[in-house]
């Protein structure tokens, strides 16, 4: 969405926070000092009557198209401003009348952090510019349980101490050092009317197919949720990244070779050190703890599609149309009960186990209970499944997702349109009955390119036959993988060689050996063994080197 950092207070500072030199609005009045950048189609500006300004971060789309400076300003200017029914993932910032308005979208994609200071509020998208401009930031280590311990974060509520976060649907209202807000959490009617998916189906393709000032290029992998995008999308064209003989690769050109679709390959390439560094501090300064650190160097990837002229759909959250998430969290409740307020077990993610017995307790009994919480504060007439799937658009859509789309849009055009509201009440009028196990999604693609159901699909590293279902896709994947038949994906372990001297370096600083939430007898195994050529640890040390470039990020320990 490009980014913003501001004040807002009766005792504006001197200067706008920051100074950032690449900022395309600067904004100096008696009550609010702020800068705004970013790519110009995600940073609009514009009046308004009666002496009042705005700032749109991010892409607003209504009705197929793009909102345009005017869209905005109409929109603005009513005498109740509603931006529910909107696509899209925005922030809104409005002032004028000595107060100052921030909205967010209805799912949360989009936020801002917010903190007193001097005498006012300073608000930023971004966690780490707090800390720049004011005072290190802590962790709070009960609200970030979850976010280590399953794939996100329940609540959208701050990680971080001394920070707020503005939630899903939030209007926020900053007068003085006084910030008052009304939030609404996403929900829809849920009603099993769309039997066979076709009103679905026709919602996704009005949804992918989007006018605006660029081309668009779809990122195609070997999953299923982006080859029905392929197979439904009008004048769009393709990339893919990584190894290229990895099965995501090989089979994506396949994929696009039968549709007759232009497809961009992007080389997997390491940068030199220090520019793997700015990589990864500048990633987890937009997205948190997210990824491992690794996944940082595919940002020139995305510096080179804008510079094309493209923007990039992407086929995140499609997950939640092939009823994937929170499995576990049903079957548990199916069969202990939906109304037992049980311990519930901790799915493994592949994250590193680096924090000392006390911290690890502490943060498993938060993520307990903060996953609890959000199931209490469901519906009790919906069933388990659907359940699950508001979790996890409340949930992981503004806490994974949101993140990540913070980061690509500060580098390039981008959109998700699994993840665009129209089309998340458009799912929930299908039946369970086939949006479990992908029916919906593998009744679409047959429908509109039946010709594509003879590629296998990718799981990880392995390729599986399209045919087979969930069960039976997760047994033969399993059992390939047993026998070594899975394809030998090296990247973590390149990069951590790449990277070996810095890390060696850091697990052996002061700042590491005397943080006191680390084991330190698991850091220094960690450290032994990469010195001695050992990559069996390589996914933890990878998800280490993010975590720690985050807290020293937030400490101002990297500066």
């Amino acid at each position: 969405m490009g980014w913003l950092i501001g004040f807002a207070g009766a005792n504006a500072p001197a200067k706008p926070p920051l100074q950032h030199r690449d900022s395309r609005y600067e904004i100096i009045e008696d009550d609010l000092h702020a800068q705004a950048g970013g790519p110009a189609e995600t940073c609009l500006y514009g009046p308004l009557p009666r002496e009042r300004q705005f700032i749109v971060l991010g892409l607003g789309i209504r009705d197929g198209r793009i909102l345009t400076q005017n869209d905005w300003a109409y929109l603005l200017n009513q005498s109740h401003v509603d931006v529910d029914d909107l696509d899209g993932h925005f922030i809104i910032v409005c002032w004028g009348a000595a107060q100052v308005e921030c909205f967010t979208d209805c799912t949360g994609v989009r936020t801002l952090y917010y903190r007193p200071w001097s005498g006012g509020i300073l608000f930023s998208t971004r966690l780490d510019w707090l800390a720049i401009e004011t005072s290190p930031l802590d962790i709070d280590y009960s609200a970030f349980g979850a976010q280590w311990f399953f794939a996100n974060s329940i609540s959208t509520s701050s990680v971080i101490k001394q920070v707020s976060r503005l939630e899903s649907g939030a209007h926020a209202i900053i007068k003085k050092r006084n910030v008052q807000i009304t939030s609404k959490r996403w929900e829809c009617e849920v009603s099993p009317v769309d039997i066979d998916g076709s009103r679905y189906e026709r919602t996704l393709r009005q949804s992918l197919n989007i006018r605006g000032h660029h081309s668009w290029s779809l990122g195609l992998s070997g999953g299923l949720d982006s080859r029905v995008l392929c197979s439904i999308g009008k004048n769009i064209s393709t990339h893919s990244w990584g190894p290229l003989d990895h099965p995501d690769v090989q089979i994506s050109r396949q994929v696009a070779q039968a549709q007759g679709i232009e497809q961009q390959y992007f080389e997997h390439q390491l940068p030199d050190v220090d520019r793997c560094i700015s990589y990864l501090r500048e990633r987890v300064g937009l997205t948190q703890v997210i990824t491992p650190a690794s996944a940082s160097v595919q940002r020139s990837a995305y510096c080179q599609l804008y510079q094309m002229g493209k923007g990039i759909i992407d086929g995140g959250f499609g997950e939640i149309a092939r009823r994937q998430l929170f499995n576990q969290l049903v079957l548990e409740r199916t069969i202990h009960g939906d109304s037992i307020r049980r311990p519930l077990k901790i799915p493994a993610v592949g994250k590193a186990d680096i924090f000392n017995s006390e911290v690890q307790e502490y943060m498993v009994v938060a993520a307990q209970q903060e996953l609890n919480d959000a199931w209490t504060h469901l519906p009790q007439s919906m069933s388990i499944a659907d359940k699950a799937d508001w979790i996890s658009i409340r949930s992981r859509l503004p806490n994974f997702f949101g993140f990540e789309q913070n980061y690509l849009d500060n580098e390039c055009i981008s959109y998700m349109p699994y993840a665009q509201p129209s089309v998340l009440r458009a799912l929930f009028q299908v039946p369970l009955r086939l949006r479990w196990h992908g029916r919906l999604l593998r009744h679409m693609l047959k429908r509109s390119a039946p010709t594509l159901s003879s590629y296998p699909l990718v799981k990880g590293t392995i390729t599986y036959p399209f045919s087979l279902g969930t069960f039976s896709s997760y047994a033969y994947t399993h059992f390939k993988k047993r026998i070594g038949m899975d394809y030998c994906d090296r990247r973590t372990e390149m990069y951590l060689y790449h990277m070996r001297e810095y890390i060696l370096d850091t697990l052996r600083s002061h700042s590491v050996l005397h943080y006191e939430p680390y084991d330190q007898t698991k850091l220094q195994s960690f450290a032994d063994g990469l010195a001695r050529g050992d990559v069996s640890n390589a996914t933890q040390l990878d998800w280490w080197l993010t975590f720690d470039m985050w807290r020293k990020v937030l400490s101002l320990e990297s500066q």
